[in-house]
């Protein structure tokens, strides 16, 4: 019977030390645990005199989680969240470190839906950063950023109407995909990005304004040599509102050129273009194409997200005119291969409605 005895007098003794230690960093302390409904506990340990204190919090409930948000105007945007919130702290400043932007907000049914406004309209071309703080009923914070273009309500309509995945640094040559604009507007916002490059890689389009039946194109890559001086000039971004000022390789005066500054291959063998609305991420339009050589090894893994994501937009068809996105749907890209310079794929008919395998054909190229 004396062993249990002493073992509970050598663990009493531990504890009490412990707690002298804490008593001699901290001082006095006081100590309150509050539970709630939902059995989150709160441990708050605070010297006397303070207004503060550490505040130790042991919650059940997770903090809240910020699911999506839209920025559906220039003066404001809705915030959407998995728990009733409340939110503080929210400022609004333009990347390139311009005049912020005062935010006041009002709570949405449940909470869960947050109204964001602006004391002032956010400027197509101009990049922001949203900060603030969404406060749950437990006690638990979320601080957060978001980044966003300002709201852009004159976005033109484009399509999707040549691709090319080949390349030739002999000649020049490189990957490129082009776009027609059936209705005026300006690019600001929206973004293309296929599956085989992946999310990082995407182009953003700058604000340039754009005229029905103008085409706009996106040069892959914009090589250098092994002395790091441009392979070629003329490369120039258009976005300086001359269409004739690109005069390099594969450059056109009815085009609007644009050029990543990028060194690797681009476009995959089998791969999924898509042209994106970057405010709301509406699939604008895409175009599906696969080597007949090559297997579908990624088309429902490593793709997945580009699938659904243009499943959802209706802009892809089979050939009996359903929305599908299967691997037998895509355009057969014969005659394309790595060295195929000389040869694009290209859209038929520049409609704005969907397109499907049918509508697209291999071309030859100068």
């Amino acid at each position: 019977m004396k062993r249990p005895f002493l073992l509970c007098r050598v663990l009493g003794a531990v504890f009490i030390s412990a707690v002298e230690l804490l008593l001699l960093s901290v001082g006095p302390i006081s100590c309150s645990m509050a539970g709630s409904d939902d059995s989150a506990l709160s441990f708050h340990v605070a010297s006397p005199g303070s207004t503060g204190g550490a505040a130790l919090k042991v919650q059940s409930s997770s903090p809240p989680v910020l699911r999506s948000f839209l920025v559906d105007s220039s003066s404001g945007m809705t915030l959407e969240f998995d728990k009733l919130v409340s939110i503080t702290d929210a400022s609004l400043c333009p990347s390139d470190g311009g005049t912020p932007v005062a935010v006041s907000c009002d709570e949405g049914e449940g909470g869960m839906s947050v109204r964001l406004r602006f004391s002032s309209e956010t400027k197509i071309g101009v990049a922001y950063d949203l900060k603030a703080v969404a406060h749950d009923a437990d006690g638990n914070t979320l601080g957060f950023s978001v980044s966003f273009d300002g709201y852009n309500a004159n976005l033109p309509d484009l399509v999707l109407c040549e691709v090319r995945n080949a390349y030739s640094s002999k000649a020049n040559k490189y990957e490129f995909v082009r776009l027609y604009c059936s209705k005026a507007g300006n690019l600001s916002g929206l973004e293309l990005l296929s599956a085989g490059d992946g999310e990082a890689k995407s182009f953003v389009f700058p604000a340039v304004e754009v005229s029905e039946g103008e085409y706009v194109c996106v040069h892959l890559r914009k090589m250098k040599d092994e002395d790091g001086a441009w392979k070629q000039q003329g490369m120039t971004d258009e976005d300086c509102g001359d269409i004739r000022a690109s005069t390099a390789v594969d450059s056109s005066d009815d085009t609007w050129d644009f050029w990543q500054d990028n060194q690797k291959s681009r476009l995959s063998p089998s791969d999924i273009v898509m042209l994106r609305n970057r405010t709301d991420g509406r699939v604008v339009d895409a175009f599906l194409f696969r080597d007949p050589k090559k297997e579908a090894a990624d088309w429902d893994g490593k793709y997945a997200s580009f699938l659904k994501a243009v499943e959802q937009s209706g802009r892809w068809l089979d050939g009996e005119g359903n929305v599908s996105t299967e691997f037998e749907s895509a355009f057969v890209a014969e005659g394309i291969t790595s060295s195929a310079v000389t040869r694009t794929m290209r859209r038929r008919k520049l409609d704005a409605g969907p397109s499907s395998a049918a509508d697209w054909c291999v071309e030859k190229t100068k």
